[in-house]
């Protein structure tokens, strides 16, 4: 596994405590965001105030959530990093999931980084 940027690491972090504020810090008020699930767009976000909502309306829908990186790629400004994502809906979800079910899948996140900020993440599970 090559050396994770710290900005990612950070947003890792930040994501695991679920604190909204760390992970926006981070970011541009351009931010591109999009969730790919089985290979299609599930979600997306443009901008800092339509991340916002979602992130807020995804701390809500779950108890805990903890993403734990496996392996990461750098290239550039680009990175790839592969994850073990863990969590327990605190509500049923539209996806089939139910509150108190613990989930457990893989995935992966690619961010483009310029300068000190995050400007692109696509998660794909």
């Amino acid at each position: 596994m090559t050396t994770i940027p710290a900005l990612i690491e950070r947003y890792i972090d930040a994501y695991n405590a679920m604190d909204i504020g760390a992970m926006l810090a981070m970011m541009p008020e351009n931010i591109h965001f999009r969730s790919i699930v089985d290979g299609a767009t599930y979600a997306q976000a443009h901008g800092k105030l339509e991340f916002s909502q979602m992130a807020t309306f995804a701390i809500s829908a779950f108890k805990w959530r903890r993403q734990v990186i496996t392996h990461a790629i750098t290239v550039a400004d680009h990175t790839l990093i592969e994850v073990d994502y863990f969590g327990e809906p605190a509500m049923d979800l539209p996806n089939g999931w139910k509150a108190g079910q613990e989930i457990a899948f893989k995935g992966r996140s690619s961010f483009r980084i310029s300068g000190q900020h995050i400007t692109q993440i696509i998660d794909q599970s």
